[in-house]
């Protein structure tokens, strides 16, 4: 081996063994990991002491707290957290919705352009039509009001920091 495989091969191997994993705080429902956060991401959360929402980057966790610029907020003061902006696993009800909206809307467009553009006749409203797109559209919107955009911490939902 000549010197500068060495010098490589040195360098890997204390690289490897000093290298440290980035902690980050993984939001947990039962044993399944829902979203993970890691030091510098935007997060949004409302602690159980107030009554408004908090918004920031994190700049530091350990197994008990992070913190956000100054602020420091201990993981069992956390009552939720908006993941709205994480990508989750999982039924996602407001995007069902929107889409179930958009059917509904087309459905009921498609069905007055085929009568007055295709057909050259003047509409006459279809009952079966005019019923299904009520009940996507209608369904559709008791979706929009049911999402799961927030991460309420409970018996089964818990938050943790992970080191490794």
């Amino acid at each position: 081996m000549d010197s500068k495989n060495v010098i490589l091969l040195f360098f890997f191997l204390a690289s490897v063994s000093t290298g440290v994993a980035q902690p980050r705080l993984v939001f947990l429902k039962g044993d399944k990991v829902i979203t993970t956060f890691y030091e510098g991401d935007h997060i949004r959360f409302k602690r159980n002491d107030r009554d408004h929402f908090t918004v920031g980057i994190i700049a530091g966790m350990t197994k008990d707290y992070f913190r956000i610029g100054e602020d420091t907020t201990f993981i069992h003061q956390v009552e939720k957290i908006d993941v709205s902006q994480r990508i989750a696993t999982g039924l996602r009800p407001r995007a069902i919705g929107a889409k179930l909206i958009v059917a509904g809307c087309v459905l009921f467009l498609g069905d007055l352009f085929n009568e007055t553009v295709i057909n050259d006749a003047n509409y006459t409203a279809n009952g079966g039509v005019i019923g299904a797109s009520a009940a996507l559209v209608g369904t559709g919107l008791l979706l929009q009001t049911v999402n799961n955009d927030y991460f309420v911490l409970g018996r089964r939902k818990k938050v943790v920091v992970l080191n490794r």
